[in-house]
């Protein structure tokens, strides 16, 4: 019988592999579409990964199936964008896979009547709120862990994004910004212990009115409004609740990145740094990371100090 487990444990500290226990769907708006999209989330099973499927689509299940995997991602313009061998697309899917990162996801099934993940309310809080409704439970795989064995580093321009071999799960990221409204911030925490949903799931994407201006002029952004975005009008907020965060939107920058590297196939051991980063260079950092076997080594979860870490309170929250 497999066994229920707490979102504390399977941050990234449970030895096993999870997925969610039951099947959920919702809707919601697409942030460039502007249509309501439905969404079904389905327990995968054992190495299945993270795996959308396109049900508005009149193919068979491989070909309207896409991978959630750095090497997949075809654009990182907007947003983070995979799309499969045979053309197929799904757009936005970084606020979702930083829920499935933070609460210890490790495979699942996502199916999609439309291209892209529904933005919500622009954070990841409410796929983390579904996720927990579905219940998670482990199975009968130990989970890999990908560790960082020495120092991998991307520049472009003014952006910066790097790994370093640690034995936690950390992230932190540095913004700066001309705008007085946003300016330079930072933000870092660890991904052990659930961290995650209270540090930064709640984090809203933003943007600038004059940039929300020309996506519209573009057919894009349609979905987009002040119930899913932090807007900046020059220097000011125009969202008459403010900001969840002072440092609201470095917070989502690290969920951004949460997401990215999620696309690895993995739960990290090592630290993420992240300079004026975003979705493009989180991408090349992957790619960078994979070119060389000696840059990385796969582990089972026993080989790691997470065990170390959560040991004694396990028992807590496993039920057979």
């Amino acid at each position: 019988m497999n066994n229920l487990v707490s979102p504390s444990i399977t941050s990234g500290n449970h030895p096993w592999q999870t997925t969610i226990l039951k099947s959920k769907s919702f809707n919601g708006i697409g942030l460039h579409s502007g249509n309501l999209i439905k969404v079904t989330l389905k327990p995968g099973r054992e190495n299945t990964g993270i795996v959308f499927i396109r049900t508005d689509i009149d193919k068979k299940i491989k070909e309207r199936s896409i991978q959630a995997l750095y090497s997949n991602v075809s654009d990182t313009s907007l947003c983070t964008t995979i799309e499969n061998k045979y053309g197929i697309k799904i757009s936005t899917i970084e606020h979702l896979m930083a829920a499935f990162n933070g609460a210890g996801i490790d495979n699942i099934i996502i199916e999609l009547n439309g291209p892209e993940v529904p933005i919500m309310d622009g954070s990841s809080l409410p796929f983390i709120e579904i996720i927990e409704d579905c219940g998670i439970q482990s199975l009968k795989m130990k989970r890999k862990i990908l560790k960082i064995l020495r120092k991998i580093e991307v520049t472009v321009d003014n952006k910066y994004c790097s790994f370093t071999p640690s034995s936690d799960q950390k992230f932190s990221v540095e913004i700066d910004f001309e705008n007085e409204a946003v300016g330079k911030q930072s933000a870092s925490t660890s991904l052990t212990n659930y961290n995650f949903k209270n540090f930064a799931s709640n984090a809203r994407t933003f943007g600038f009115i004059k940039d929300v201006e020309y996506m519209r002029s573009q057919g894009l952004g349609l979905g987009g409004s002040i119930d899913n975005c932090i807007i900046v009008d020059k220097n000011e907020i125009i969202n008459p609740e403010g900001l969840r965060h002072e440092n609201e939107f470095s917070r989502h920058k690290l969920l951004d990145a949460v997401g990215d590297i999620y696309t690895s196939g993995y739960r990290i051991q090592g630290s993420y740094q992240g300079l004026r980063c975003g979705h493009y260079i989180n991408n090349l950092l992957l790619h960078e990371l994979f070119k060389s076997n000696e840059n990385y080594e796969i582990v089972e979860y026993s080989d790691t100090p997470y065990q170390e870490f959560n040991r004694g309170i396990e028992s807590n929250y496993l039920a057979s």
